[in-house]
């Protein structure tokens, strides 16, 4: 426990020691050790180093910045299936040879010539960048998924005639048998064979956006990975085949010795070609020590088998303690020991239908223990409660245990050389999983299924409140906070701002503008943040997710400023996704129900003021012109959001409307040339200028003659690509009361510094 918890406060370190100190360090913890008082102190410190030297090796191994952005010709190894997206495809490659690259890169390729296969080598021509990403409260933070995954660095291909095939011999058995198996079961498993080929070799790039969601609704995502749940009936079924195997031979010795090796030495392996993800590492790793107690003849102690196999997976990585597969692996453990130890799993009833209710009963209480002890998790990692998960599982997880997995690794086992009876697994494992995907679509479709928490301004102690109903006896008391706390979970809400107050957050949405401005009981959205070219949109990586977190359920007043895909790419999203009641367009978008915004129109809610300022209602215009232009006023104080307003629009602005005291600027088109003119800039004289751009954005947004601009006028300017999201609180009496920026407020030692 202190060896992780000095790795957990390692995680939210924002100082990076250097190696020498961390060795000078490695060795003071050793010899404290041996102080009997001291001991625990240096098991702490001895967990935060070993995070820490980690990380530092992993950063060490990262792109140069003298490469970063430069076309580098190279010869790279495909080491993972290459993940579809629409036009483009994924690739995870480490480099032949060439100094200039990191170890492992992660790059898309728009359109590619041929789609390369897992193990061959290509010639491709690759732009990287050291890993950064977009920073948005309660968001997806690409920065920390790269580090935990090791991946050094992040670009694309360029499209051309030089990128080719350099060799198709992979000579590496395991990637060989990997691609060869994916190929067997897409040709024989049809619908269902993105599920069976996760798992059989724990690869999911096959599995649909649309098919996590479904199992993230009904807490069934376990059964995609390669857990303790396969390993295990790998193991049983290797032990039980092995026995009669030893038996029929007749040979001399203890026939359950040898099985129960055989046994632990296959779930090993099988753990291995799957690619050796935490959760089979656990399962693994207590297999073999379990067998190895077995063979020795010493008793086997679980909550001590437990903790040298997650003391042995911190130490061999201890940057999984990021992945939320570290936590839940051990901890769905942990609660099934706690369980078992309080439940009686034996009954001396004789009655086979007696026997039958209480074993009933025991998998409902055990499916209940897995929920209440793993809420804490699972809100804090994906702020969702997945209430249906126990009533879900108790259907799948049998038929999964029984049916799927065995005919899966059948299928696995004889593939290659019995390819009939393959196939034939293969099918028949297809047709289980059509059942449970079934069932689970079905699940998925029930009122109360997706339940979303928000965890803004949430006190901790009410997200571990649920776990007492595993830790305590039942027939205390205190147990019953626990259903409480979930009530309490499900019914919160972040506090709104005060009436005539409002909160207004400039989303980093990369190159393109997305801002939710929230008075006590409104909300509105201007702009939508752009469609990626190989699939998703900011809509839904960004704003819905934010929007979860803040605990909105609806938009009463969308505004798209104008019909670019920077500012309108997320509608069609948004509107599958979330309420949106009414919506204002300064260009025609194809999307229902939109209405025009002009010049004049206006409304209040909440003592807040809402006004358009551009265009004018007798003359639309197209592109950036069209811009709708908005005004959010509380008392004196006004913010100003501009779209992509030019120069021409800039000047009908202020010919045409009274602005008044302006306290905030959303800056125009990014802090392009063409718009922030002077005379806009001397007229809005803001306290804070913001300005929505990407990273190393190749139009060089903000340009630094606007932000000089902007600042000699009296403004403070932010902008998204170093501050990430900007939050503003604003009060008709306070004014601007506090600004946050989240790239400086979740600061990591990992995160891209560059520009902080």
């Amino acid at each position: 426990m202190l060896l992780l918890t000095g790795g957990f406060a390692a995680q939210h370190s924002r100082v990076l020691l250097s190696s020498d100190l961390c060795l000078s360090l490695f060795v003071a913890c050793f010899a404290v050790f041996f102080v009997p008082r001291c001991r625990s102190f240096a098991l702490l410190l001895l967990g935060y180093l070993v995070f820490i030297e980690a990380g530092t090796q992993i950063l060490d191994d990262g792109l140069n910045r003298r490469y970063e952005g430069d076309s580098m010709l190279t010869e790279v190894r495909i080491i993972d299936f290459p993940k579809p997206a629409n036009a483009s495809i994924t690739l995870l490659v480490e480099p032949i040879d060439d100094h200039r690259l990191p170890p492992r890169s992660r790059v898309s390729w728009f359109e590619p010539s041929e789609v390369p296969r897992l193990g061959e080598i290509w010639q491709l021509e690759l732009r990287l960048r050291r890993p950064r990403g977009n920073s948005n409260p309660g968001g997806f933070r690409l920065e920390d998924w790269m580090f935990r995954e090791g991946i050094h660095a992040s670009g694309y291909v360029v499209s051309g005639k030089r990128n080719h095939r350099v060799s198709s011999d992979r000579g590496d058995w395991q990637s060989d048998m990997r691609r060869e198996f994916v190929e067997f079961v897409t040709a024989n498993g049809g619908d269902s064979a993105a599920v069976i080929v996760a798992v059989g070799i724990g690869t999911r790039h096959l599995i649909t956006q649309q098919q996590w969601d479904r199992y993230a609704q009904t807490g069934t995502s376990h059964l995609m990975a390669i857990s303790g749940l396969h390993v295990g009936l790998a193991a049983t079924s290797s032990y039980l085949l092995l026995v009669l195997f030893f038996g029929a031979l007749r040979l001399r010795g203890n026939h359950l010795i040898w099985a129960m090796t055989g046994a632990a030495t296959i779930a090993v392996a099988y753990a291995f070609l799957s690619g050796f993800a935490v959760p089979s590492q656990r399962a693994s790793l207590m297999l073999a020590l379990a067998a190895l107690a077995f063979v020795l003849h010493r008793g086997r102690d679980s909550p001590r088998l437990v903790a040298l196999v997650v003391v042995a997976v911190f130490l061999i990585d201890p940057v999984s303690l990021l992945r939320p597969g570290f936590v839940l692996s051990f901890a769905a453990v942990v609660v099934l020991l706690w369980f078992s130890a309080a439940s009686r799993l034996g009954t001396e009833a004789t009655n086979p239908i007696t026997r039958v209710m209480i074993v009933v009963r025991q998998l409902n209480g055990m499916q209940l223990a897995l929920l209440m002890g793993l809420i804490p998790i699972t809100t804090m990692a994906f702020h969702r409660i997945s209430i249906l998960a126990p009533f879900v599982n108790l259907v799948a997880v049998p038929i999964f245990s029984l049916v799927t997995v065995p005919l899966t690794l059948i299928a696995l086992i004889t593939f290659q050389w019995f390819p009939t009876v393959g196939a034939v697994a293969v099918q028949v494992s297809a047709v289980s999983v059509m059942i449970i995907e079934a069932f689970i679509a079905f699940s998925a479709a029930l009122p109360f299924s997706n339940l979303t928490i928000s965890t803004s301004g949430l006190h901790r102690i009410v997200i571990y409140l649920p776990a007492l109903w595993v830790i305590l006896p039942r027939c205390w008391p205190g147990r019953w906070l626990a259903p409480l706390a979930v009530l309490a979970l499900l019914v919160y809400r972040p506090a709104a701002p005060r009436p005539s107050c409002l909160d207004l957050h400039v989303l980093d949405v990369g190159q393109g503008l997305a801002v939710v401005a929230q008075t006590q009981t409104h909300t509105l959205l201007f702009d939508t943040g752009p469609a990626y070219r190989g699939g998703g949109s900011a809509a839904r990586q960004v704003i819905l997710p934010f929007l979860r977190y803040r605990g909105i359920k609806s938009i009463d007043w969308l505004v798209v400023s104008h019909a670019d895909n920077d500012h309108a790419g997320g509608v069609a999203t948004l509107s599958k996704d979330i309420k949106l009641d009414k919506i204002y367009v300064g260009e025609a978008i194809p999307q229902p129900g939109t209405r025009f915004c002009s010049a004049g129109q206006q409304w209040t809610a909440d003592g807040v003021s809402f006004g358009f300022h551009h265009p004018p209602a007798n003359k639309r215009r197209d592109g950036n012109d069209a811009s709708c232009v908005l005004s959010i006023t509380a008392g004196n104080h006004r913010l100003l959001l501009t779209g992509d307003i030019e120069v021409a629009a800039e000047r009908d602005v202020l010919q045409r409307a009274d602005l008044g005291t302006i306290d905030l600027v959303v800056i125009p088109h990014h802090g392009s040339l063409t718009s922030s003119s002077p005379a806009f800039v001397r007229r809005s004289q803001p306290r804070i200028a913001i300005a929505s751009a990407a990273y190393g954005n190749r139009w060089d947004f903000p340009r630094p003659a606007v932000v000089k601009r902007w600042q000699d006028s009296g403004a403070r300017v932010l902008d998204t690509a170093t501050s990430g999201a900007v939050s503003v609180s604003v009060c008709a009496h306070d004014g601007i009361r506090q600004i946050s920026r989240n790239r400086e407020a979740d600061w990591r030692f990992w995160h891209d510094a560059s520009s902080r």
